[in-house]
């Protein structure tokens, strides 16, 4: 049995919503970060809680779910506060939607609260439209079901990262790969599972 994951859904303009049910479990706790519960109305999903500073979205003072209404000026994203609040209640498996396109500035800080779970020794993933995202801290990743898929990887938030990687069309291991060169680009997964083994902090993106 799995255990039960937290769900945030963010308000990128380029959410494909349609795509949000089938991502979901019956059991999923889901959090709506600020303007994100207007896109899980769309989609038909009903969020337990809402988060938000709302300078860009009206206060859902319709919804019957719990609402924590956040300052504008503070230092935490929305969606850093809501991973924040899914680890006060207790959830260690989190699954972010709506996190990427529109404002690269966004996209990113939202690939740097995937680190901040992996270097608490939480699991995150970020799901968009085609791809997948993974930050893996000092550990590794089988992928499943996946051959053929375009794959790469990256050093995040450090310097420099070694990989292992079994079961691509690049592959090797203990792999030396530096922030000012992009070696790990423009791979594919050929076996299933594959294997994806990180020392230090890498960022995985899986089509």
């Amino acid at each position: 049995m799995t255990k039960p994951r937290c769900v945030i859904l963010g308000a990128s303009p380029d959410a494909n919503i349609s795509d949000w049910s089938s991502c979901l479990r019956q059991d999923d706790y889901l959090v709506c970060a600020d303007g994100g519960y207007l896109l899980a109305q769309q989609a038909g999903v009903l969020p337990q809680l809402v988060v938000g500073d709302f300078d860009s979205s009206p206060v859902p003072s319709h919804l019957s779910c719990e609402v924590i209404q956040l300052p504008v000026r503070k230092d935490d994203t929305d969606t850093m506060v809501c991973l924040k609040e899914g680890i006060r209640r207790g959830f260690q498996d989190f699954l972010l939607l709506g996190m990427t396109g529109g404002r690269p500035d966004h996209t990113f800080a939202n690939f740097s609260a995937l680190s901040y779970l992996a270097q608490r020794g939480l699991r995150g993933e970020i799901i968009d439209r085609e791809w997948h995202y993974r930050v893996l801290a000092d550990e590794e990743w089988l992928v499943t079901e996946h051959i053929g898929c375009p794959f790469a990887v990256f050093p995040f938030g450090c310097g420099e990262c070694h990989v292992t990687l079994d079961g691509f069309l690049y592959e090797g291991e203990d792999i030396l790969l530096q922030a000012d060169f992009p070696m790990g680009v423009s791979n594919t997964v050929t076996a299933s599972p594959a294997l994806v083994r990180v020392r230090s902090t890498a960022l995985v993106m899986l089509k």
